[in-house]
């Protein structure tokens, strides 16, 4: 079956704190958007790797991605308001023949390819598969007021990670019918009534939120980090 890329890097990336948006930021020599698209690059599975980037910056990340990444491999299409927004316009981009869908955070340049593998077969079966780690830290529910309402069970709650895969027939449904704000693609398509299967994720893959995110990713790519 073959597969597609949607790579969400429209957004601001406002907690970063830096006139450069968090994506076009270079990590050990490389932007952080090329280690993103690259892990989908050279892929014989592949029918397209879409980039859905901010209106208007179409020149600035062809230039930033010319020297990593063969562009004519690539689809440039231009984000919305949202991340949802933006994830749906990079949908009305895909090619006939991809069956499955892989959407994927910009600002997650450590994905690694063994873990692209376990999506992409997972998803094949059941419909939809995310990464996913577990947590180290107890969660509390608070309300509006900051007073802890509920201590959810840490060993039922785990941090959800991208990229996340896909059929195409269920997260082309889940957006027709998506009205509400989510934080993930996976929380559309429960909303459409899919299940979604987890697989073990990484402790690499974090999103690139910082400028300690950014510290850490550069330790880590030189071999000084170890997870």
């Amino acid at each position: 079956m073959k597969a597609a890329a949607i790579i969400a890097a429209a957004g601001a990336g406002l907690r970063m704190q830096s006139k450069t948006r968090k994506q076009y930021i270079c990590l050990a020599g490389v932007p952080v958007l090329a280690r993103s698209v690259k892990l989908f690059l050279g892929r014989p599975d592949f029918d397209a790797v879409i980039i859905v980037i901010p209106t208007g910056e179409e020149t600035e990340v062809k230039a930033l991605l010319e020297p990593f990444c063969p562009l004519q491999e690539l689809l440039f299409v231009e984000g919305g308001k949202t991340r949802k927004d933006s994830v749906k316009n990079g949908l009305t981009a895909l090619p006939a023949k991809a069956g499955l869908v892989c959407i994927h955070d910009a600002a997650r340049p450590l994905a690694s390819a063994a873990l692209l593998e376990k999506l992409l077969i997972t998803a094949a079966e059941f419909g939809a598969a995310v990464p996913v780690i577990p947590l180290s830290d107890t969660v509390k529910e608070i309300d509006d007021e900051g007073f802890i309402t509920a201590t959810p069970p840490r060993d039922k709650m785990r941090l959800v990670q991208t990229p996340q895969v896909f059929r195409r027939n269920l997260i082309e449904k889940a957006y027709r019918q998506a009205s509400k704000f989510v934080t993930d693609d996976a929380s559309l398509v429960e909303m459409a009534g899919f299940k979604v299967k987890t697989v073990p994720g990484e402790q690499a893959n974090f999103k690139i939120t910082t400028s300690l995110d950014l510290a850490l990713a550069n330790q880590f790519l030189k071999g000084d980090l170890k997870f």
